[in-house]
């Protein structure tokens, strides 16, 4: 017998906009004159579909929103598909259940860092050994541009440290930017310093267990940074 191919899943209604009902057609009018069938403006009730990548996007945007203001918690289904203006069927076609979402959320937390570290690579023209250790420094601690609200990095350490799997999916990328420097061992320790400060100094920001001056923070960036050009 014939196989017949699985059909794809349809796309829910929310992918679409209704188009606003046209006016009177210029040819319907008395004395008009005839235009082309390529110039007749849509019919009433035509609906523009949105791709699908801006509903996913409006989706992250709102779930993020959600766990920035309320917390992880309270980032439901119904929730995110109210502050995303789609039906929670809409939603579901792109992701299946809560932890999908979430999964999602990780994952584009990590594409942002690595965007910020490849940035900062790209505009650091120093040719010392350093580069990717400030670049490391600077993305692990950037407060105007993080790459996830401080809700969000909470719950993703969290599901690290419980879950074997979750902290195996997202380490694994994280050490291209983590190993040691090709350097001779006392610079390539010394930038590994570097790293490491600068993860003691994202994880206490993260736990807010440090009450340290505005200026005392710049400060203590400004000597670690100043550890990376040291090492030549």
């Amino acid at each position: 017998m014939k196989n017949t191919p699985a059909k794809a899943p349809a796309e829910p209604a929310d992918h679409a906009e209704a188009m606003p009902p046209t006016a009177q057609s210029p040819s319907s009018q008395p004395g008009a004159p005839e235009i082309g069938a390529a110039s007749i403006a849509p019919a009433s009730g035509t609906r523009r579909k949105k791709a699908p990548v801006q509903v996913r996007a409006q989706l992250l945007q709102a779930a993020s929103d959600i766990a920035t203001d309320q917390g992880v918690p309270s980032v439901t289904l119904d929730a995110v598909a109210e502050r995303a203006g789609v039906t929670k069927g809409a939603l579901q076609y792109h992701f299946a259940n809560k932890q999908g979402l979430l999964d999602a959320l990780f994952g584009q937390t990590l594409e942002r860092f690595e965007h910020q570290m490849e940035a900062r690579l790209a505009a650091d023209h120093d040719n010392a050994g350093g580069a990717r250790a400030r670049a490391y420094l600077h993305s692990s601690i950037d407060e105007m541009s993080p790459a996830a609200s401080t809700n969000v990095l909470r719950v993703l350490v969290a599901a690290m440290m419980t879950d074997p799997e979750i902290r195996e999916r997202y380490a694994a990328p994280m050490r291209k930017w983590t190993r040691p420097d090709p350097l001779p061992l006392e610079e390539a320790a010394r930038l590994m310093i570097c790293r490491l400060a600068a993860d003691g100094l994202w994880i206490s920001d993260l736990l807010g267990y440090q009450d340290m001056s505005p200026e005392m923070r710049e400060e203590v960036v400004r000597q670690i940074e100043k550890m990376t050009f040291n090492a030549t």
